[in-house]
């Protein structure tokens, strides 16, 4: 599966969310003359209609993988989109230990029965800074709730975590120095942005969010079940 390739190097990694920004432009777009003209409609590969910040966040949800959007003139004078499975989504969540920053440790049997919501990120990261005021809003809304847990993971060094939360609001429960946690899910480009459903399924995986009130849907829809 492709979603469990290995880290090529935390290195690289950090350099693709360096761009990430300037990759999610580039992978929204396909060479116009292979376009059909007409309005663009976007479905995803359940033949699901989206909205176009949706179809840009699971096309750039996998930076490492070929995009394979299937595109046709549709009957009505429309241009649709389709986009393919993102494969991460249905595989179960790796086992891993990890430690907060608070010193709690926290393990996968210990989220069994939770809906989880993952963010890894690094310091210097700018799209992570970006939609960290965005984190917290989606977090708040979901304060007191037992049955979710907000948890970000990062390889930064403990002491400098700590340091940077004293001065950067960020209102998730974080774990330092978690790379060898990390690497279990075989992830591509930062932030990545993460749900698993009570039943420990990834149901969710996006790296930088568009669709906001689509993340904050898809936690709700699961914590009914």
């Amino acid at each position: 599966m492709q979603g469990n390739r290995q880290f090529s190097g935390s290195l690289l990694l950090r350099a693709l969310a360096m761009v990430f920004f300037v990759a999610c432009g580039i992978a929204a777009q396909t060479t116009t003359s292979a376009i059909p003209s007409g309005r663009p409609v976007y479905f995803d590969s359940n033949g699901k209609r989206i909205t176009q910040e949706e179809f840009v966040e699971i096309r750039t949800a996998n930076p490492n993988v070929p995009d394979a959007t299937i595109i046709r003139a549709g009957e009505d004078g429309t241009v649709e989109f389709r986009l393919q499975k993102i494969p991460q989504e249905g595989m179960p969540l790796p086992e891993f230990s990890v430690r907060t920053i608070d010193g709690m440790n926290i393990s996968t049997s210990d989220l069994k029965g939770k809906v989880v919501v993952l963010n890894f990120w690094f310091i210097g990261c700018p799209a992570c800074m970006s939609e960290m005021p965005s984190l917290n809003l989606l977090a708040a809304k979901f304060a007191g709730k037992e049955d979710v847990v907000f948890l970000s993971m990062t390889e930064d060094k403990l002491a400098a975590v700590k340091r940077f939360v004293e001065r950067e609001r960020f209102d998730y429960t974080h774990a330092a120095e978690a790379g060898s946690a990390m690497k279990l899910f075989g992830f591509v480009g930062y932030p990545k942005n993460i749900v698993v459903s009570k039943t420990g399924e990834v149901v969710y995986w996006r790296t930088g969010i568009k669709a906001w009130n689509k993340f904050e849907s898809v936690i709700r829809a699961e914590l009914e079940k």
